[in-house]
């Protein structure tokens, strides 16, 4: 049988009796937009009957929020992709990204990437679900990818991350030894000129920043915990570079490949509200084999 993720369903209580559907459901934190999309392409149900938004309910109805299928696209074939999935269930799936698979497919990568490995995953299982990446990492970092599999969930959770309520953090290794022990970059990013992927620091660029803490210092290299406020571009590693002190790894903004070959950046902790359940969940994860040998081989 397959597994249809699009459905979502909602009782009425005897406090929200009387006001109409469309109130209703914008108390359960569904934005004017997702209404919108959900009305013009998708079905509302109360008590088994398609009803309008003038439909007022009440106490015991049962509202079910049927979104459209994901379309097929021609550029998002299923391919078998090895993941390591940390958790999922009907509505998100997070997964441990491996250091060089892109998460959705770019000019550069059109194939192989996290996108088309869930997609096939999804099929060869029965599930109907669409693959909505709620936080994106660069192609050589590794560590927490976060997916909703329905549009509801992709809203509720790109809400929370405007409010600030979806956190996310990262392990670094910096070359050279980063003095101040705790502090803040505020700094504008923008591409450079005739690049297509490369970032820099400039007055006209859009606001960045990037908050981070000391965890241990080594010989020529800082271990840091990284907290960025936005999500620009590589942010981390421009910041990082810009302050003089460019990740391991990192041969794009000046880090050293004597030791390993990629950016030394992993994303081992994230935390957010279920979007159907509005329990809280968080994961980690401990350092990739890759960088915890360059710290052994640091230390000697």
């Amino acid at each position: 049988m397959t597994v249809n993720h699009n459905q979502v369903v909602f009782q009425v209580t005897a406090a929200e009796s009387g006001s109409l559907i469309k109130d209703f459901l914008k108390s359960k934190e569904i934005s004017e937009r997702a209404l919108k999309k959900l009305r013009n392409n998708g079905t509302i149900l109360c008590n088994g009957q398609a009803v309008t938004w003038r439909k007022v309910v009440y106490a015991g109805d049962e509202i079910i929020l049927v979104y459209p299928l994901p379309n097929e696209s021609q550029y998002l074939q299923p391919e078998p992709v090895p993941l390591q999935i940390i958790h999922e269930d009907q509505d998100i799936v997070v997964i441990n990204k491996q250091p060089g698979i892109c998460v959705h497919p770019t000019k550069s990568h059109p194939s192989g990437t996290l996108a088309h490995g869930l997609i096939y995953h999804w099929i060869s299982n029965n599930q109907q679900a669409g693959f909505h990446a709620v936080n994106r990492i660069d192609r050589n970092t590794s560590g927490l990818v976060l997916v909703a599999k329905n549009s509801f969930s992709a809203q509720k959770l790109f809400r929370q991350k405007q409010q600030h309520m979806l956190s996310r953090s990262y392990l670094a290794l910096a070359e050279g030894q980063v003095t101040v022990r705790e502090g803040s970059v505020v700094l504008p990013i923008a591409r450079c000129p005739g690049q297509t992927t490369k970032r820099q620091v400039v007055p006209h660029g859009q606001r960045a920043v990037t908050r981070f803490q000391v965890l241990e210092y080594f010989t020529n290299c800082t271990l840091l915990r990284i907290y960025p406020e936005t999500g620009r571009t590589h942010q981390i590693r421009v910041h990082l570079s810009h302050l003089g002190h460019p990740l391991l790894g990192d041969k794009l903004y000046g880090g050293s490949t004597e030791r390993i070959n990629r950016h030394c950046l992993h994303a081992d902790r994230m935390s957010f509200l279920h979007p159907r359940t509005n329990q809280a969940m968080t994961f980690t994860l401990p350092l990739p084999s890759d960088m915890a040998k360059v710290i052994e081989e640091i230390r000697g």
